[in-house]
């Protein structure tokens, strides 16, 4: 029997964004793939193991019931992630025991560190290299951190990977000694939530509605973003800004948790004559809710200046929702022809393809539909089979 463990310890719910997402529907979608001889093991943190243990019951019943074995377990440890000293301790100095008490032939870090010394082979995913582009993005410990943490994790996994062949080409840049044969890449997906018709549309719209205090009368543009310095939330406000002379109706929405740049995107909102117009959502919604907003909203503004991936791109697309990004990290990868494309941090240049969307419902109707098949290109299962392909390559 084959055991292969998850590490994921790092996932704070509701708090690390897209990496989140890429842990939890992998994780869904590798159970059904598994072989009559192969068992996952997840090591569960205090914040994230009833979460964990949600998101597997049904797709781990559903095995049981076609083998008539359990094919994956959650194993809480108790560490509280919140304490990034404690966990990364836990990880490298207590984690090796909890491996080997399991059996384990190779271990899956997903989330950018691993463990110094594993009894077993591990297959890592570095999801950007962030720190490295952007490091005003972190504190000082956190980011002596990451320098130290994501080489070292590169270096001792037979297999990292990257979730994208943008993201591939950023760590052997900056990651001295990675070796080409051993990085891969494995794309992400958007949620198949958000391409299903809500069961309630009525009440949907409703909701969008009041999440973005339109009336009847007025459309809105959806920002959906973190407010770190890369993602360039301010380039946003200004294109908006903008818009606002030629479409009075319209007001933007702007969706995510406060973080290091919010300081930047606050000043432009006081600085343009409409930023009285736009709506700060500080925080996270559920996936309803935000699964509402793609649908409702006329349009996705994306600046970010750099991305391993780009999520909200794929779920916007998967939604029906046209998008307008910055031409920037793995994007043009990602949205290829389905998106309008534009300069980062040219404002005007993203105003007036957003205010072509707008203007020309036809052009609006193209995207939906490229966005929605480009989307669909994309799967959850293709890359937990590709995590899986590389946990059976690295396995003793």
């Amino acid at each position: 029997m084959k055991t292969y463990a998850v590490n994921a310890l790092f996932m704070i719910p509701g708090q690390v964004g897209g990496t989140e997402t890429y842990l939890r529907r992998t994780l869904a979608a590798l159970p059904a793939l598994l072989a009559p001889d192969e068992r996952l093991v997840v090591f569960a943190s205090a914040e994230n193991i009833s979460v964990l243990i949600d998101d597997l019951r049904v797709v781990g019943a559903s095995c049981r019931e076609r083998r008539g074995t359990d094919v994956c377990e959650v194993v809480g440890t108790g560490v509280r992630a919140v304490s990034r000293v404690r966990r990364l301790a836990f990880e490298n100095f207590s984690l090796s025991r909890l491996l080997r008490l399991h059996s384990v032939s190779a271990l899956w870090n997903p989330g950018n560190s691993a463990v110094v010394r594993a009894p077993c082979p591990q297959v890592t995913t570095v999801h950007d290299m962030q720190y490295e582009r952007f490091p005003e993005d972190f504190s000082p410990p956190a980011l002596f951190a990451m320098r130290a943490l994501v080489p070292a994790a590169v270096r001792r996994s037979a297999v990292t990977i990257a979730v994208s062949e943008f993201s591939r080409g950023e760590i052997l840049r900056f990651v001295p000694g990675a070796d080409p044969r051993r990085v891969v890449a494995v794309p992400e997906a958007a949620d198949p939530f958000f391409a299903a018709p809500p069961t309630d549309p009525e009440g949907a719209v409703a909701e969008a509605r009041l999440l973005s205090g339109c009336s009847r009368n007025e459309r809105f543009a959806l920002v959906v973003s973190n407010s770190y310095p890369h993602k360039s939330l301010e380039t946003a406000v200004f294109a908006f800004s903008r818009l606002a002379q030629r479409f009075p109706d319209l007001r933007l929405v702007v969706l995510g948790r406060a973080r290091r740049g919010e300081g930047a995107l606050l000043s432009a909102m006081r600085e343009t004559r409409a930023g009285e117009r736009v709506v700060r959502l500080d925080g996270g919604v559920s996936r309803e809710r935000l699964s509402a907003l793609y649908r409702t909203a006329e349009l996705l503004l994306f600046p970010s200046r750099y991305e391993g991936f780009g999520l909200p791109v794929l779920e916007a697309m998967s939604a029906g929702l046209p998008v307008v990004a910055a031409r920037a990290g793995s994007v043009p990868e990602v949205a290829g022809e389905a998106a309008l494309l534009c300069p980062p941090g040219d404002a005007a240049a993203m105003a007036g393809a957003a205010a072509s969307i707008l203007s020309d419902p036809a052009l609006a109707e193209r995207l939906r539909a490229a966005g929605r098949a480009r989307a669909a290109a994309f799967s959850w299962e293709r890359s937990a089979a590709g995590v899986l392909a590389a946990l059976r390559q690295s396995a003793c």
